[in-house]
Parts: C-alpha cells; structure tokens; sequence
C-alpha cells in the first residue's frame, strides 16, 4: 500500500478550519471517543479500478490493523507510535513511518476532540451525512482524506483518499463491531513480521 493513502493534504484547504455546527461536533467527539476496541470488514475500491477486500481492527489507545485479502495479502499495522506496511510482493522489510504523522490515526486516540486536531480542516454535514476533511498541514500538498459518517445514529462508513496526483481510493467500511477482545500482539510489529514472513513461505 501506497504510503500517500495515509496521509491528507490539500492546498485548496489552507485557509482557517471551517466546523459544522457545536451540537454535531460534540456528537462527532463522542463517537469517535468511544469506538475503544473496534473490527470491520471493508472494500477497498483503488484509483486504477481494482477492488480489494479485508479486515480493519482499532485498539485505542494508538493500534490499528489493516489485513487484507488474497490476493493482496498485505498488512498494516499501528503500534501507536510507528505505522508499519507490509507489502506481500515485496521479500524487504516492512516501510515505517511515524504514526502521529498519519491522520487516520486520530482514530485510535484515547479522547478525541476534532477541533484540536492539526489535521482536521473542514467538518461538513449534507443529506444526512458528516464529512470530516483531514491533511497533514506540513505536507499540504501531498493529498487529503475526508472521512464520511452517516449522522443519524452517528457510524463511520467510508473514507476516500485523494493522492498528490487526484487519483481517489475509497475504502468503505461494513460489518463494523464495537467492544470486541483483540490480542496485543495483532498490532506488535515485531510479531507480525515473523508472522508475515512466515506466511510468505520466508
């Protein structure tokens, strides 16, 4: 995966963050905050018209994990300090980067509150929806990420991922299942990439 997919930028957002209104975004944080121990499936819809499928996983504070299906077979994972992708065509280590610096991971906070967040620029609801654009404000340029919540009951749905170059991935989430028991060691680094090794025949 693609490390751009993590991260949200927009030049055309640059001027003061714009929020829906405080009973939405009280909503909002409430929500969030409260999504503690997390599973979903999801489809991955990419810019060059593939389809990929998978499971998503959040253990606050700070885990995320992505798996996803054959014949991807990659992974993600967040260990609350570094994000870690595994690319099953690849024999390499997993690429890291520091998770703080990835805007999808104010899911995984303990308490969130969107309007402290650096990387939240916009709050939005029309036609029943709340979109919630995200970029990483010291690389603007490098694309965005609007995440997407049915309002009412508040659920996350989707995200859509726009790279430097316009291209959009849009992952919609299904099946998504609250106050699940998670092993640790699915979001250990170092466990994942003997597991993964091992699961790659290395």
């Amino acid at each position: 995966m693609d490390r751009r997919y993590f991260l949200a930028g927009s030049a055309a957002l640059l001027a003061a963050p714009a929020y829906a209104a405080s009973d939405s975004i009280q909503r909002l944080n409430e929500y969030l905050t409260n999504l503690r121990s997390v599973t979903a499936t999801f489809r991955q819809e990419n810019a060059d018209g593939t389809v990929t499928t998978g499971r998503f996983f959040l253990k606050k504070p700070g885990k995320m994990r992505f798996e996803y299906n054959a014949p991807s077979d990659s992974l993600v994972v967040a260990d609350g300090r570094t994000l870690a992708i595994f690319d099953a065509k690849s024999n390499v280590s997993p690429q890291r980067y520091p998770q703080r610096r990835t805007p999808l991971s104010l899911l995984s906070l303990e308490n969130i509150d969107v309007t402290s967040s650096v990387f939240v620029r916009r709050i939005e609801e029309q036609s029943g929806r709340t979109y919630m654009t995200m970029f990483d404000p010291e690389k603007p340029r490098n694309g965005q990420m609007v995440m997407v919540f049915e309002t009412d009951p508040m659920a996350l749905i989707e995200w859509v991922l726009t790279d430097k170059s316009g291209l959009e991935t849009r992952v919609f989430l299904d099946a998504l299942e609250t106050g699940t028991e998670l092993n640790n060691r699915l979001f250990n680094i170092g466990w994942n990439i003997r597991d993964f090794e091992s699961r790659q025949g290395g």
